[in-house]
């Protein structure tokens, strides 16, 4: 036998077995089951975006490191210990360094030389002048006046000389052509420092702008090029001694002899007294300002180095400051540097479990409890996740110590979730978001108290929003009793004593005179808090349109502008066919009696009553409530396709509004309110029809029902109820309350042996109210009359 006759024969006795163990009838497990079922492709789907989204915070959230939970002024209740060796900057000692550095640093000082040329150029011309007489009677006034520059207040020219005698001993010195070009290479060679250096009366930059000793020359633009120069041979005093000096040296080499050298002061000291007039050198604080920032960001910063287990950060009982704050955001960086990757994984794990615990908590409530469609409906699910994953992800990183708001994106979920979800289910999820956002944070039990109230109240207070101003009372009032909170917790934990305060609690604080702290803690924590959920009242209710249109859900308000009879749709429906828009207004008006008697959404049930017959517009003349009497156009057609006709105004009537940008719960209205009925009128006159020719084929109801679906809420239940009573109401010949009761009666029992409210999850006790409703309303509106004398019958 071959191996392959083998494997054959083996699974067909696996298969047979198999069959043989499943005909006992023993039940399966709950996961054999699950495995069997044909649409586990997709939960496994609903269970993918579940994981992607936990994912999503996980990574988001930064979990692999540990959180950072100070704030300024917190106060820690022990000593913080550092936990790892590391070494921060001396910002003090390291600011120090830079400043000295800058003070050290050489400034920049533009020369311009040729101002020098401009003095040399007057030294020529006066020299000349005297010269260019030939004797001393030949001099006018102006060569006068010029001779007396050269000796008038010289330090070194002889005294008790005749203005007559200086100048024989210039016109001696200078006697022959050669010796004026001699003079002028002796003062370029004297001025020749003053020309690369500069001068300047006195320092233009304060010591602390660089150094008093020593400063940077350049010529033009090349500040790459500035040489370094002694500042007090610069200043115009030492430079302008410097000058006569060097020019007594180049006259002793150039013209030997006393005279030479008298001439030499002569000439250095008419020099030297003109200087001031000639500075050269400019300070450039634009440029040394470069100069010093490159001076103070080359400085290595002064290190710290604290050690771990012995290096205390912070003392307990001592309000955070920013320096302290500084400390340990400094060890906790080096932790998380420190960590190993099994630390890392550990951490996500830790993370993740806890996530998960939450989700099924929440998921298991919706599930058993709430409205399954949440977790069955693909667009619901991803919604919710969405809801919860952003609002995790940015209270997460609006709690930065510099914002602390962490509540703007709690609260702006709170309302958001109970418009959306209802009280009951947004309590649990924002407990669970807050949970989430504390663990995540590192916080303690005081700040999950104080997110919590926020959330919860705000929770609690949203309910139907029938105003604008609605959903600023709700922020008032919860900012107030956030506030409180905030207050109360700050006292019984003594986080807002100051270090004065005896044992840190409120007797302390009494004792210790310390109310001013909290007067100027507690207030201005609780005001930050007030103020973070006020603006976060205020933003909803710009943003509540985009939530409605998100989640697909109508606030009372939307509705109530839906709801207004001048809207496009419900004036057309007026002019095309006014019988069934008669209808709608009666069948609006006992179906919100129905529904708030069961708690149920009165006035969404109204404004999708107003709409639920729109598709009859098209072809209004084929429902009987637009007839004319004895005009009947269904005569003409087949029960076929008359009843084409008659259900063909629900999609109708959806196309419509869908094209008028109705919200969805609207459209649902007029998919639901047949359900998946029969048409029972033309049914049964295709089955007479039927049976009176043999040779047609027998008619099966489904042919003649509507499409569906069921009705999936209470509220399209009741308006369902109320539209069909409504209708039949109407056959009653005399529609005593007797009458009403028993129709009513009748068409509910039959709605429910119809399987109609299978879907929707209204109970018999509810059902029980809305019969009882809508008999009181149309008994109201069928009500008896009193007929007047003489009056006809009508």
């Amino acid at each position: 036998m071959s191996g392959a006759s083998k494997s054959g024969t083996t699974k067909g006795k696996q298969r047979a077995g198999k069959e043989r163990i499943e005909s006992l009838g023993i039940p399966k497990s709950k996961w054999a089951t699950w495995w069997d079922r044909k649409d586990k492709a997709e939960w496994s789907l609903r269970v993918g975006m579940t994981l992607i989204a936990a994912c999503t915070i996980l990574v988001l959230c930064f979990t692999w490191k540990p959180a950072f939970s100070y704030r300024s002024g917190a106060i820690p209740a022990r000593d913080l210990i550092s936990r790892v060796d590391f070494q921060v900057a001396d910002a003090i000692a390291t600011g120090d360094l830079k400043e000295r550095r800058r003070r050290e640093v050489m400034t920049l000082y533009r020369n311009s030389p040729q101002r020098l040329e401009q003095l040399r150029a007057a030294l020529k011309n006066r020299l000349f002048l005297v010269l260019g007489a030939a004797n001393y009677e030949q001099l006018g006034k102006e060569e006068r006046s010029a001779l007396t520059e050269f000796y008038e207040g010289s330090e070194t020219a002889p005294d008790g000389e005749s203005p007559a005698e200086r100048f024989a001993l210039l016109k001696r010195v200078f006697s022959k052509d050669k010796d004026l070009a001699t003079l002028e290479a002796a003062v370029d060679s004297a001025m020749l420092k003053l020309y690369k250096n500069g001068i300047l009366q006195a320092p233009q930059h304060p010591p602390e702008k660089g150094s008093q000793r020593m400063i940077r020359v350049f010529t033009g633009d090349q500040t790459d090029e500035a040489v370094p120069v002694e500042l007090s041979k610069v200043i115009i005093a030492e430079a302008g001694n410097q000058l006569v000096k060097e020019l007594r040296d180049q006259f002793r080499s150039r013209f030997p002899g006393d005279e030479g050298l008298i001439a030499a002061d002569m000439i250095g000291d008419w020099l030297r007294t003109r200087l001031p007039e000639f500075e050269t050198l400019k300070y450039d604080d634009e440029a040394s300002q470069k100069v010093r920032d490159q001076a103070a960001a080359a400085v290595e910063d002064v290190m710290m180095t604290f050690y771990a287990g012995q290096t205390k950060l912070a003392d307990a009982g001592q309000p955070l400051t920013g320096r302290e704050l500084g400390l340990l955001r400094s060890e906790w960086s080096k932790l998380v540097e420190s960590m190993r990757w099994g630390d890392r994984v550990a951490r996500v794990a830790a993370y993740a479990g806890m996530i998960a615990a939450l989700y099924l908590l929440c998921g298991s409530y919706i599930w058993f409890v709430d409205d399954r469609s949440l977790l069955l409906d693909r667009n619901k699910l991803v919604k919710l996740l969405a809801l919860m994953v952003v609002t995790i992800v940015l209270a997460y990183h609006a709690s930065r110590d510099a914002w602390r708001a962490e509540l703007v994106p709690l609260v702006l979920a709170s309302i958001t979730a109970a418009v959306v979800y209802g009280r009951e289910l947004a309590i649990l999820l924002l407990a669970s978001v807050c949970l989430s956002v504390i663990l995540l944070l590192g916080a303690d039990i005081p700040n999950l108290v104080v997110v919590t109230a926020a959330c919860t109240t705000c929770t609690l207070l949203t309910g139907r929003i029938r105003s604008r101003t609605h959903l600023v009372t709700v922020g008032l009032i919860s900012a107030t009793i956030t506030m409180f909170t905030v207050v109360g917790v700050g006292i019984v934990t003594g986080q807002t004593l100051s270090s004065g305060a005896p044992g840190g609690n409120l007797e302390g604080m009494l004792s210790g005179g310390s109310l001013n702290h909290v007067v100027n803690g507690l207030v201005a924590e609780a005001g930050w808090a007030g103020v973070c959920i006020l603006f976060s009242s205020l933003a909803m209710t710009g943003l509540l349109p985009l939530v409605e249109k998100a989640f697909g859900v109508q606030t009372d308000l939307s509705l109530l502008e839906l709801g207004d009879a001048s809207h496009p749709l419900l004036r057309r429906l007026a002019q095309r066919a006014p019988g069934t828009y008669n209808h709608s207004i009666n069948v609006a008006s006992i179906a919100e009696a129905a529904a708030d008697a069961i708690g149920a959404n009165g006035l969404l049930v109204r404004v999708g009553a107003y709409f639920h017959d729109i598709g009859k517009m098209f072809k209004p003349e084929y429902f009987i409530e637009n007839q004319s009497a004895g005009i009947n156009q269904h005569d003409s057609l087949q029960p076929a396709m008359s009843t084409l006709v008659i259900i063909a105004h629900v999609k109708d009537g959806a196309d419509l509004a869908r094209n008028h940008h109705l919200p969805e719960p609207i459209i649902d209205f007029i998919l639901q309110h047949h359900g998946t009925t029969l048409v029972e009128y033309f049914y049964r006159e295709a089955a007479k029809r039927s049976e009176e020719d043999p040779n047609r084929e027998a008619v099966s109801d489904k042919d003649f029902r509507y499409p569906g679906p069921k009705p999936q809420t209470l509220e399209a239940a009741v308006l369902m109820l109320a539209d069909t009573v409504e209708s039949a109401s109407r056959t009653l010949v005399d529609p005593t309350p007797a009458r009403i009761q028993g129709l009513v009666d009748a068409i509910a029992q039959k709605k429910v042996a119809d399987g109609q409210f299978d879907d929707c999850g209204i109970t018999f006790a509810q059902l029980h109210r809305v019969r009882q409703s809508l008999v009181k309303s149309l008994t109201a509106i069928y009500h008896a009359r009193v007929k007047y004398p003489g009056q006809q019958s009508a």
